[in-house]
């Protein structure tokens, strides 16, 4: 008989772990921390492994691909056995009573020991069958056998910290052979291991250690004003997410990647056992956004837009009617359809990715563009040049935004302004425009050097490559009226790549949008595709990495941003001045450590306007401050500063500035693009 344990019998417990009874949390304070989750999980009926761990290594990573080597372990584990390690000196097993469950465990064993995989081996007996939960961490990837058979593989790049990856066991009678594989990619390596508790004791556990010991600022500073609630998801359910919208009812809709649409009960609820999954459609085409507008569900699939209904009121939909799907698919993998966006008249907005294969290219009408659908069907092509145009929405002032990805004809992710009739940049769909279908544009042409019978639309925000983002997804704007915190009516972008949200705030100079960038929020478990505020004020993630891989390491997830109610000091703004710029701040300063000139740098570049993929920083310069002056309020800093050029990035950076009672500035850089200068 197989039984559902969340324990582990020692190796030298005599007597059997009792199967019958569910464990219950007793919270046990100790001193610290870890002090006390050890006391709670021994008082809670769960005996920690007793059997020690084994290592080998090093084995090579050196050129990254140590992930994918099976070296000998992965194929026998024998104690007694040496094997050829990195540059063929020779390893052998060697037991590791230094390293203890429910710590972070380094690795560095070894004199050279960057680069480098490391094998760990753990024997688990079990007096019958029985399935434990486990919480590993790793830096930096991470392969866990049990038995011989691979049950975890996350190929990441991270420093090791507890309950990055969670994992159930599946123990057969006897012994069970565990092995895990670590490799670095440079700097210290480790793991983290510990069996869990069933995820209602662990969620209760987790809130009942974060209100006693609030994790340390160094480790996460950003978790003391806005901290990440991972939603549960049913095993069966894989989550790649596509789109998120709430309903009138107050439930979550999430389309995935893989054609369903599932509606969530109390998705805001901090009790995992609360929140539950239905399914409200399937068999659709690869959605990638969604509306609710009460009982009608808007959803763009690749070949159309679609509006399903559940008219009997039994929680499935049962009538699918096709609005729109007057634009072409070819079969190109890459023809991706974003939205939609809806304006105060029902129109709805929808965004369509170029091909692939042979460059990118426009191989079905009006792939390259955005087109507007009305409310009758009715398709109208609204603006071309567009990219990989990942999520596009509707401002708080009723303007139309999109956010680009870097590639060809794209020098860097970016936020920009539809409006209709004008071009973004990227060529290929230039073939469905009657008036200018047979323009081409030059390789390595700029900005300042186009035609002008196609004048290039530019965008609001550049967001920096690398630093800030790599694949940009949805923008949304903050109209919780301040439940999220001291940034209403700003703009949040997600990125798929680096698993992280970016702040925006924008302003109008001349009748041009333009503004500055900010880091937001990092350390979500996948890349971030959607973003939907609830009706409880808090930030939704959802997530997906198939196909282009992210920082975290999971395959897909759905998180939840919620502020704290601690308002961090961060620049709330960057506005342009007729002599420099303008920065305001969340809390006042403290005039000492703001008023000092040296404690501000500033550098401006722009982007090449080419065929290649992206484009570096070019003319990157210094940029002369000529004075600062700190407001009265203390909460103003204006920057005076020489030589403001049109189609520049202007990269801000502080040093030392702190607010009145001593506090850092949590994220001391900000990235305005500029457009117009202030007359």
């Amino acid at each position: 008989m197989k039984h559902t344990l969340f324990a582990l019998a020692a190796v030298a417990l005599a007597a059997a772990v009792s199967l019958a009874d569910e464990p219950q949390l007793r919270y046990v304070k100790k001193a610290t921390r870890q002090e006390t989750m050890d006391a709670s999980l021994e008082a809670s009926g769960l005996p920690r492994v007793a059997s020690p761990w084994f290592y080998v290594g090093p084995f090579d990573n050196s050129d990254g691909a140590g992930f994918a080597a099976a070296y000998p372990p992965e194929k026998e584990i024998d104690l007694g056995k040496s094997y050829a390690g990195r540059g063929g000196q020779p390893v052998r097993w060697h037991e590791a009573p230094q390293f203890s469950d429910g710590a972070v465990n380094n690795l560095n064993l070894y004199p050279e020991n960057e680069f480098t995989c490391i094998y760990l081996r753990r024997e688990i007996p079990a007096e019958s069958a029985a399935d434990v939960g486990v919480s590993l961490g790793s830096d930096d990837t991470l392969t866990v056998w049990l038995n011989g058979k691979k049950v975890l593989e996350r190929e990441v790049t991270r420093a090791a910290e507890p309950d990055q990856d969670r994992l159930v066991l599946h123990l057969k009678p006897g012994k069970n052979q565990l092995l895990l594989k670590v490799c670095n990619l440079g700097g210290p390596s480790a793991f983290y291991f510990r069996t869990t508790l069933p995820p209602q004791l662990e969620a209760e556990l987790r809130r009942r250690l974060d209100s006693d010991f609030p994790r340390a600022a160094a480790a996460d500073p950003e978790n003391k004003s806005y901290r990440i609630v991972t939603l549960p998801i049913p095993e069966d359910i894989v989550l790649e997410v596509g789109g998120l919208a709430f309903r009138p009812d107050g439930k979550l809709l999430a389309c995935t990647r893989r054609g369903d649409i599932y509606a969530i009960s109390n998705p805001d609820s901090e009790d995992p056992a609360r929140i539950a999954y239905s399914t409200f459609a399937t068999g659709l085409h690869e959605p990638l956004g969604l509306l609710a507008d009460g009982n009608d569900v808007f959803v763009v699939q690749r070949p159309e837009l679609s509006r399903l209904r559940d008219s009997d009121g039994d929680g499935l939909a049962d009538d699918f009617t096709t609005i729109c799907d007057r634009w072409g698919v070819s079969g190109d993998y890459h023809e991706f359809a974003f939205g939609p966006a809806r304006d105060r008249d029902g129109n709805f907005f929808i965004t369509l990715n170029v091909g692939f294969g042979g460059g990118h290219q426009s191989k079905a009408p009006w792939r390259g563009w955005c087109v507007r659908v009305a409310p009758d069907g009715e398709l109208t092509p609204w603006a071309s040049g567009l990219r990989s145009p990942n999520g596009v929405q509707i401002s708080p002032d009723g303007d139309l935004f999109y956010c680009d990805n870097q590639g060809e004809w794209v020098a860097a992710c970016k936020l920009s302004q539809i409006r209709r009739g004008e071009f973004h940049g990227h060529p290929a769909g230039l073939r469905w425009d009657p008036q200018r279908r047979d323009l081409r544009i030059p390789a390595n042409q700029r900005y300042d050097a186009l035609d002008p019978s196609i004048p290039l639309t530019l965008p609001a925000v550049w967001f920096p490559y690398g630093k800030l983002s790599q694949s940009a997804s949805e923008p949304r704007w903050d109209t919780t009226g301040g439940k999220f915190g001291p940034f209403t009516g700003q703009c949040f972008v997600g990125d798929q790549t680096k698993a992280n949200i970016m702040r925006v705030f924008l302003e109008k100079v001349n009748g041009q949008y333009q503004g500055a960038c900010f880091p937001f929020r990092s350390g979500f478990r996948c890349g971030i595709n959607r973003l939907v505020f609830g009706p409880d004020g808090s930030l939704y993630a959802g997530m997906t990495n198939r196909g282009w891989g992210s920082v975290g390491g999971y395959p897909y997830g759905l998180e939840r941003l919620v502020f704290t109610g601690v308002v961090p000091l961060e620049i709330h703004s960057v506005e342009l001045s007729r002599s420099g710029f303008d920065l305001t701040f969340t809390k006042p300063l403290d005039v000492a450590t703001a008023e000092r000139t040296a404690a501000y740098s500033v550098q401006s570049y722009t982007y090449h306007y080419w065929s290649t993929y992206g484009s570096p920083e070019l003319d990157r310069q210094p940029v002369a401050i000529d004075h600062v002056t700190v407001s009265e309020d203390a909460r103003r800093v204006s920057l005076a500063v020489t030589g403001l050029k049109k189609g520049h990035v202007y990269e801000i950076h502080l040093d030392g500035v702190r607010s009145e009672t001593g506090e850092v500035v949590l994220h001391p850089e900000a990235y305005y693009t500029l457009n117009e200068l202030r007359e």
